[in-house]
């Protein structure tokens, strides 16, 4: 038979534990209710949230946001490493993000939840995040990034943004609407046809010629490309492609970069450097001042305006 005190002891202790299961659900509601209000900045509207793992994706977590039993947004939780970081020892470096959007998969709120990227590059990152508040995810790459964001970090940026587009719209982001170089180039561009007679080089490949919409030539359009090694955050040979404007008599009418693997905030820095070549004949483009800083670059820059020199 059991004793009073065995009986006291027993109560005592399912009350201890009662305490216990009570403390701990207070406490997780608490927690909760913390984490709710955090999406509150964002999303006024939401009271609870339900949070999955997101299987073999960039995407670890997705979190659903909600006002009773009604879906008001979203939140994407994705990280990825990166290698040659600088200012660290080289090896694998986090970057986590977390992507909040509302129920129509309008950009709410980007931010980083932890890096291990050099904060002096991850704040132009930031910036970018800033920028793309309130644009549909599926069109976040029509949002310009912001010059001197690490190469090391964008990637993992884009693909944990493009990822979270696919999970919530169902489709790949829209590309970007890029402007037409020729248009930027060429005053009262029309039209351009392939010079057939134009025989490529290593670097020059191809020639275009270039008209107004009387079908009268304005002149030629070059396309011109090459790599340098040993460009900082860059693994490997990292490659610039130039579409460079050249007018019947011989004069550069302007220069748009096609494409630039180049650290961007270096590379921009010879933005002007290009346009005070406009006007300039191709034969002296070398007495145009050039900008100092990110030299491997320039080299580069003066290697391709030599080819096409070479067959202008």
């Amino acid at each position: 038979m059991m004793t009073r005190e065995n009986k006291w002891l027993i109560i005592n202790a399912f009350i201890f534990v009662l305490v216990g299961v009570l403390f701990l659900f207070g406490y997780n509601m608490y927690k909760e209710q913390l984490v709710v209000n955090q999406y509150k900045e964002y999303i006024p509207t939401v009271t609870s949230l339900k949070e999955e793992k997101v299987e073999d994706s960039i995407i670890q977590k997705k979190i659903t946001l909600k006002n009773g039993s009604e879906v008001v947004g979203y939140a994407y939780v994705g990280s990825d490493f990166a290698e040659g970081i600088p200012a660290t020892d080289g090896g694998p470096k986090e970057l986590r993000i977390q992507v909040v959007t509302d129920k129509s998969g309008v950009i709410k709120k980007v931010f980083i939840e932890y890096s291990e990227h050099t904060p002096d590059y991850v704040k132009y990152v930031e910036q970018y995040f800033e920028a793309l508040s309130g644009t549909a995810i599926i069109d976040y790459k029509k949002v310009d990034e912001v010059a001197g964001a690490s190469a090391k970090s964008m990637p993992i940026v884009r693909e944990i943004l493009t990822e979270a587009t696919k999970l919530i719209t169902g489709k790949e982001p829209n590309p970007k609407e890029l402007p037409d170089p020729y248009k930027d180039i060429f005053e009262n561009y029309d039209s351009y046809e392939v010079d057939t007679t134009f025989t490529a080089t290593d670097k020059v490949t191809k020639k275009e010629i270039v008209k107004d919409a009387s079908d009268v030539i304005l002149g030629y359009a070059f396309t011109v490309t090459g790599t340098v090694d040993d460009i900082p955050y860059h693994d490997g040979p990292a490659r610039i492609t130039l579409l460079v404007g050249i007018d019947t008599s011989g004069k550069i009418v302007g220069l748009q970069t096609l494409l630039s693997e180049h650290t961007s905030s270096f590379y921009d820095m010879h933005n002007p450097y290009f346009d005070n070549l406009s006007g300039v004949a191709i034969d002296s483009y070398e007495t145009v001042d050039t900008i100092s800083g990110a030299t491997l670059s320039l080299n580069l820059i003066k290697q391709l305006l030599d080819a096409v020199k070479a067959v202008a």
